[in-house]
């Protein structure tokens, strides 16, 4: 069989937008997405987040017939749209819960106007972004982030001088960061929750309701915890304030481990954020995200004659047609696990997130592994697999490199001089033989062990119940790692 046609797609769900409806199953977290019960979505790294805003947003169209309108506040792909907030961040939480809250006028405002709706109170606060420098003629998301950047630093700071007022409303176009008194209500100015207040009046006699999508959010803000930190509990502070206004919604998608890192040290807020759901992935998911890619080849469906839609009804099918393609085991014996959980525990972490993102490239990469085994005439395959053992096990070394380097080492470069010190070394640690392998006391060693359970480098489970520092099969290949105690 001609294998390098076979594909079960990206791992990075913005570079398959075009594909990912046929192949993606309506769980009940789609649902509560879809249908508004949801406002916040966590999940691991890889598992699903950004698959879940690119179909909300390939559903746009749809949910507009619904008087529903999508507006991303980043960026699908590429430099994100904050990356020049780093230059010159907000100082303090103040300052980006302002940043936060002119974005989300700017971004309502400007489709308004795009789509000739901004009349009403609409155009009181039109007017008031305009006059203040924040609205203009050409309109990216980068440069609104900007403008509300600049002016966000600019309204704090005239605020702790002269209460942000000015004789003719000054650089700040008559928006205030709290309440005007009554007087200057009267000349013409308006808090930024006042500007809030007369969009979401607009918006409920014109018939319509915004979801402003937040993603990418490990990436925008990673050039400093404060600066994450600041940011992102300014933005769930926004939530808690905008949540009154049924017709502008935040849908926020993030990372659980960074929500665990900005609410460590405590977030009054979080115990109000109850329209969440966490992604998570049972083996029969997983099956079927695989099964489901695999049948969107047309030399997988001509091999064995299969009908999608009748595989895909019917799990005892999926497991069927898996294991037509693939070999029963890769280690083989009675003892031994079968393929799919193998593969499941190479790609598991320590924090037992097994993520999709991974999942796809092992598949991935045992084709490509395969088609190199044959051009060198190693073809093992055993009929009716389209994949040979060999190959599996060849594609455990890439898989455990790219996660290796481009999430660890990239996210948490302090760690890595940890990790490669234990290069070589056996699986299995205790306090001892780690200050032995990096020259620290234990006290500084359970402080790095921990932090390297954290990000799940180390079995969490283990270190924390065992004392045991044990490294998942996930990081030991590119690391040759092997099994055993190193005490």
């Amino acid at each position: 069989m001609e294998l390098r046609g076979i594909s079960f797609g990206e791992r990075v769900a913005e570079n398959e937008a075009a594909r990912l409806a046929e192949y993606f199953v309506k769980t009940e977290q789609w649902n509560s997405l879809v249908s508004g019960k949801v406002d916040v979505i966590f999940g691991a790294k890889g598992a699903g987040k950004s698959a879940l805003y690119t179909l909300l947003m390939n559903e746009g169209h749809q949910l507009e017939k619904s008087n529903i309108i999508l507006i991303s506040a980043e960026k699908p792909a590429g430099q994100t749209v904050f990356s020049d907030i780093t230059s010159e961040p907000p100082t303090a939480e103040n300052e980006f819960v302002s940043l936060w809250k002119i974005y989300i006028c700017q971004l309502i405002v400007n489709w308004l106007m795009e789509n000739d709706a901004c009349d009403g109170d609409a155009e009181i606060v039109a007017m008031h972004l305009i006059d203040a420098g924040l609205i203009e003629d050409d309109n990216t998301l980068r440069k609104l982030v900007n403008r509300a950047k600049a002016f966000a630093k600019r309204l704090i700071s005239l605020d702790s001088i002269e209460g942000g007022i000015t004789a003719e409303g000054g650089a700040t176009g008559k928006i205030t960061f709290r309440e005007p008194s009554q007087e200057n209500q009267k000349s013409g100015y308006r808090s930024i929750d006042e500007l809030i207040d007369y969009l979401s009046k607009h918006l409920q006699k014109i018939d319509k309701s915004f979801w402003i999508l937040c993603d990418r959010l490990d990436v925008a803000f990673d050039d400093s915890f404060d600066l994450e930190k600041n940011a992102l509990r300014a933005l769930f502070k926004v939530y808690r304030d905008i949540e009154e206004h049924s017709s502008i919604n935040l849908k926020v998608f993030l990372r659980d481990d960074i929500w665990k890192r900005i609410t460590n040290e405590g977030f009054r807020e979080a115990s109000h954020i109850t329209r969440v759901t966490t992604i998570s992935w049972t083996d029969k998911n997983l099956m079927n995200l695989i099964v489901s890619r695999a049948l969107r080849n047309d030399e997988i469906l001509e091999k064995y004659v299969v009908d999608p839609e009748y595989v895909l009804s019917d799990y005892d099918q999926q497991l069927i047609l898996f294991y037509k393609m693939f070999p029963e085991q890769v280690d083989v014996g009675e003892k031994q696990s079968d393929t799919f959980n193998w593969i499941k525990s190479r790609i598991r972490d320590g924090l037992n997130n097994v993520a999709p993102r991974e999942l796809i490239h092992f598949y991935n990469e045992s084709i490509s592994q395969e088609i190199e085994e044959q051009e060198v005439g190693n073809d093992a395959v055993e009929p009716p697999n389209i994949v040979s053992r060999q190959a599996i096990k060849n594609a455990t070394y890439e898989v455990s490199k790219v996660r290796t380097e481009q999430t660890v080492f990239a996210e948490h470069a302090p760690l890595k001089k940890y990790i490669i010190a234990l290069h070589g070394n056996k699986a299995e640690h205790n306090l001892d033989s780690l200050s032995d392998v990096w020259g620290t006391e234990k006290g500084e060693s359970e402080k790095i062990s921990s932090q390297l359970a954290e990000i799940g480098f180390f079995e969490s489970r283990a270190a924390r119940i065992e004392g045991v520092y044990k490294v998942p099969f996930m990081y030991r290949f590119y690391l040759e790692i092997s099994q055993g105690k190193a005490y």
